[in-house]
């Protein structure tokens, strides 16, 4: 499936030393965990330091534990929702209950790293940058672009001048065009990676937006295509990627921007109440 990692992986240079082993032993019965893993998690699973995990992949020939992502990207045509040949035992899984459980507990491990994400000083970068925006426009493709729909939606109920941007009219001119100064673009995307993400964020940074990435653990390109990354845990369940932790990332968003603005989210409600009465869109 990868070769040229796995043979990496079985070389004499991956195995000099008693650490060498553990880290390779590990990643090798661990393939298809390592596109979500840290250099850091790698280390802390195997008790060795991130510093000896970072010398075991230059030994092996990559500058960092990316490049070996990279590799293995390239050496899998896998998508999220590749279920194929295990079907026979998913099947018995959720018959006994053990799928779901799985499933389950993944998301829940998931959602106890909210706190990490939202205590570090990415995420209170990106609650000022919403605040201080004169507009904001979302972005998202394929299987998230419903998520990012529903996010902008929720945020305009927050704050006036929220577009979500779909890329139809070819230019993104809306974003683009410079009409005001402090522009934010907002823009979501996970594995598998939209091939539209990389080039809108890079037009956004030259034309002075700011960018909000949110993505997960994944993304290599975070660090050059974003001012602000949120990072996610990646999906690992068996059957395809959720939008579980995602809807959490951006409905805490909304609620930590609301105790941002204060009583000018009130004032906004009670305007955007006044006009879905007037135009009857729900019932009383």
């Amino acid at each position: 499936m990868t070769p040229v990692v796995l043979t990496r992986l079985r070389s004499p240079e991956a195995r000099q030393t008693k650490s060498d082993i553990l880290i390779a032993n590990y990643m090798e019965r661990n393939l298809a965990e390592v596109p979500f893993e840290t250099a850091k998690s790698i280390a802390e699973r195997v008790g060795v330091s991130q510093m000896t995990v970072g010398r075991f992949l230059r030994r092996l020939g990559y500058s960092g534990l990316e490049d070996l992502k990279q590799d293995l990207r390239e050496g899998s045509a896998r998508t999220a929702w590749d279920v194929r040949g295990g079907f026979d035992r998913l099947k018995e899984d959720a018959r006994e209950g053990r799928l779901l459980a799985q499933l389950i507990q993944q998301q829940v491990d998931n959602l106890s790293r909210m706190y990490d994400i939202t205590t570090a000083p990415e995420w209170q970068q990106a609650i000022e940058a919403i605040v201080a925006a004169e507009e904001v426009y979302v972005a998202a493709y394929q299987n998230v672009r419903g998520v990012a729909q529903y996010f902008a939606a929720q945020l305009s109920y927050a704050r006036p001048r929220v577009q979500f941007v779909d890329g139809l009219n070819g230019t993104y001119a809306e974003l683009l065009d410079g009409s005001v100064d402090n522009r934010l673009l907002i823009l979501a995307d996970v594995r598998r990676f939209a091939s539209k993400a990389q080039p809108l964020a890079r037009a956004a940074r030259e034309a002075g937006v700011k960018v909000v990435l949110i993505s997960d653990d994944a993304c290599t390109f975070a660090d050059e295509c974003a001012d602000i990354p949120i990072i996610m845990p990646g999906a690992r369940g068996p059957l395809w990627d959720g939008a579980v932790t995602m809807v959490a990332v951006f409905d805490l968003l909304v609620a930590n921007l609301i105790v941002a603005l204060g009583d000018s989210v009130n004032a906004r409600v009670d305007r955007l109440t006044a006009l879905q009465d007037r135009f009857g869109d729900f019932e009383d």
